[in-house]
């Protein structure tokens, strides 16, 4: 295909990615309890971490402008005598959160606006590298290998509108490293081999973890180097050249990180002294450079998400393996693993897509073996049934490739029929059939954002200080720092059993003064793994039963107590329910949240069904009567079995909660539902239909 044809059928391609997306945003329109500050929130709970960056990046520049005075004397001084910034936090320093920054000074959006559409546009650019990788299949194999890209099941949930991540540019960088390799080996040129280079540091600073694919580009242009020496082909000094400035940019990655944009500028020089190569002796420096690079890496690598699983047994994320914690990994959906249907769907579609697509990629690398050159992305996708479903999407431009090539022997086959229209026709016909199960999933998957409105809000009222601290479950760390100001103890980034220990005992322990100790000693910058650790587990917890005295601290902390948690309540007991001198963790009491209501029975999972008149729970394994209900709406309580465990709680939000009496007695309990927790030690200081927050005294 002809430059003058494909530059317009990519873009186009990529109109047609990005206004798919916007489905989304059509069906979000229902609920203007998810839209703030003019664009619905986001549905990710990793992207507020991303928004902090960049609004604290935005704050700052602001700050400067409106501070400073237009004077030539001045700002030639601020040049030389930079003053000392202000503290930042890790997000600050994402290219991302830079990104977007940057966008915000440049588009008339507002903040949130740029967070919600962003991903749609950056996920779609995926469509060009692909593209340019099967440019020669034909125009209708070419668009339908790009759509296919941009809007593949596992893709486009990864990618959708308001899931601002990093993963919206992650197969994009990578595959646009993969292209530029091959570009580099079949033009020749020192332009395309600095673009390369460039490309690949600015790859390894935006997601670190693409040193993996980079790893495997390596591996599979060493089989390359090792066949055009055989041949003594004239690609082997160009092919070694970029070996060798790849294992450059990864030990650029991992010993200096923070210099991406410096290591950017280095990379274009290397591609332009291409020449220089031929005056070292490469493969010294490949083996030894080699040697090194996993000398470096192999320790993070047996780690990190991808393989550290196989080699780490101690699943406390505490090198004191004598206390046992709970892995969060565990009680994360995302990374359980998922079966060969679940798979093929997330990638192809569905088992038939699935299975013509290896078929054809097999054809493709036996026609043409460059395409071997993506194989790493097939090894990443494959994670996906050992290490979760968020790998999956790794593998979907693998088997794009398939399909396209296949559609493109079609039309070779094709080629002598007589009538265009109807060949053109079938081609059509079954793209179509192809992109259908895509299309039907976008119809449906119409996700919630990971909050409401008005919990943005009574989180942004709350007069927080500067330094004051939240104590919040993790799955909320990043939405309540970005809205409220506030610090938190974990969050999506720093969720380990040995941190999630003591919030989890704090939010479901019965004793308030436990919660009340375990806050003021939080605050106070004190652990509670070495209280376990030098006084022991039961001494400790027996401690924490009376109100002990900690440092002082200039800041406040706040709980967090909203509704939404009541779903996962049971997950988060057992972070502290757990024995840490074994590991085990003890049965949990009953707990159900109710699926339907019709008249007076209430349905549950497993068949369970309450009536709600008579307070009988009827089951295939067990018939019973509950002791009470508590209506919060109307605030009103009847008793039925004073004998039974068993309680049912009407909630203001229309669902009912079946559960065992002790949850009652819990700290989130009493505080969310009931706000009966001791004056004395706790204040409370804003609540509304979704959050109660209390102030730590």
């Amino acid at each position: 295909m002809r430059l003058r044809f494909f530059i317009p059928l990519s873009f186009f391609v990529f109109l047609v990615g990005v206004g798919i997306r916007f489905y989304y945003l059509f069906a979000l329109n229902a609920y203007p309890q998810y839209f703030y500050n003019g664009a619905p929130l986001l549905n990710t709970h990793d992207g507020y971490f991303y928004a902090q960056g960049a609004k604290e990046l935005l704050n700052l520049y602001q700050e400067y402008i409106h501070n400073s005075t237009w004077n030539l004397w001045q700002h030639t001084k601020d040049i030389f005598e930079i003053p000392n910034p202000p503290a930042l936090s890790k997000s600050a320093n994402e290219i991302l959160s830079k990104l977007t920054a940057l966008l915000a000074l440049c588009l008339p959006l507002s903040l949130e606006q740029i967070f919600f559409f962003l991903p749609a546009v950056f996920g779609s650019l995926i469509v060009f590298p692909i593209m340019a990788l099967t440019r020669h299949f034909g125009a209708i194999p070419c668009a339908l290998s790009g759509l296919l890209s941009a809007i593949s099941v596992g893709y486009y949930n990864r990618t959708l509108l308001g899931y601002y991540d990093t993963d919206m540019l992650v197969i994009v960088l990578g595959v646009g490293v993969g292209v530029m390799i091959l570009r580099t080996l079949a033009t020749q040129r020192t332009l395309d081999c600095a673009i390369l280079f460039a490309l690949s540091v600015f790859a390894l600073g935006y997601y670190s973890n693409l040193r993996y694919i980079l790893l495997g580009y390596i591996f599979i242009l060493l089989l390359f180097l090792m066949e055009s020496l055989y041949k003594k082909s004239d690609e082997r000094f160009l092919i070694q050249a970029i070996i060798a400035g790849l294992i450059l940019t990864l030990l650029l990655e991992i010993l200096a990180p923070n210099l991406t944009f410096l290591w950017v500028l280095l990379g274009i020089a290397l591609g332009f002294s291409l020449n220089f190569y031929r005056k070292v002796n490469l493969k010294l420096f490949i083996l030894c450079a080699l040697g090194f690079l996993f000398w470096r890496i192999l320790p993070s690598m047996l780690k990190s998400d991808y393989l550290g699983g196989f080699f780490s047994k101690n699943t406390s994320g505490n090198p004191n393996a004598n206390l046992h914690y709970l892995d969060v990994l565990s009680t994360i959906a995302e990374v359980s693993s998922i079966n060969f249907s679940e798979f093929a769907y997330r990638v192809s579609g569905g088992i038939l897509w699935l299975i013509l697509g290896a078929l054809g990629y097999i054809w493709l690398v036996l026609r043409y073996k460059k395409y071997l050159l993506f194989l790493p992305f097939l090894a990443l996708g494959c994670f996906a049934f050992l290490q979760g479903l968020r790998f999956s999407f790794y593998a979907i431009p693998l088997f794009v490739l398939g399909l396209s090539f296949l559609l493109f022997q079609t039309q070779e086959i094709l080629k002598f029929f007589k009538f265009r229209i109807l060949k053109s026709l079938l081609l059509l016909s079954l793209s179509y059939f192809a992109i259908l199960p895509h299309l039907s999933h976008i119809r449906h998957y119409v996700v919630a954002p990971i909050l409401e409105k008005s919990e943005a809000e009574i989180l942004h009222s709350l007069n927080a200080q500067k330094g004051d601290f939240a104590l919040a479950w993790w799955d909320y760390g990043y939405f309540v720092s970005y809205f409220s100001g506030l610090k938190t103890f974990i969050d999506g980034g720093k969720h380990s059993g040995a941190q999630n220990f003591p919030i989890s005992l704090a939010l479901s322990t019965k004793e308030e003064t436990t919660s009340y100790n375990i806050a003021k000693m939080l605050l106070s910058g004190e652990s509670l793994e070495s209280y376990l650790q030098n006084l022991g587990i039961a001494e400790t917890l027996e401690i924490l039963k009376t109100k002990q005295t900690f440092a002082e601290s200039q800041n406040a902390l706040y709980f967090i107590l909203p509704w939404r948690m009541l779903e996962i309540f049971p997950s988060i007991m057992r972070f502290s329910q757990i024995d840490l001198t074994n590991g085990k963790i003890p049965k949990l009491d009953f707990f159900a949240l109710s699926i339907s209501e019709k008249n007076e029975m209430v349905e549950f999972k497993n068949g369970i069904k309450l009536n709600k008149n008579t307070g009988e729970v009827l089951s295939q394994d067990f018939n019973t009567t509950i002791q009470k209900s508590i209506d919060l709406q109307n605030h009103t309580t009847q008793s039925f079995d004073d004998t039974s465990t068993l309680m049912a709680i009407f909630l203001p939000n229309g669902k009912t909660l079946l559960c065992a009496e002790s949850y009652l007695e819990t700290f989130y309990f009493k505080g969310l539902f009931f706000e009966q927790l001791d004056k004395n030690l706790f204040q409370k200081v804003l609540k509304n239909d979704k959050i109660t927050i209390y102030k730590l005294l």
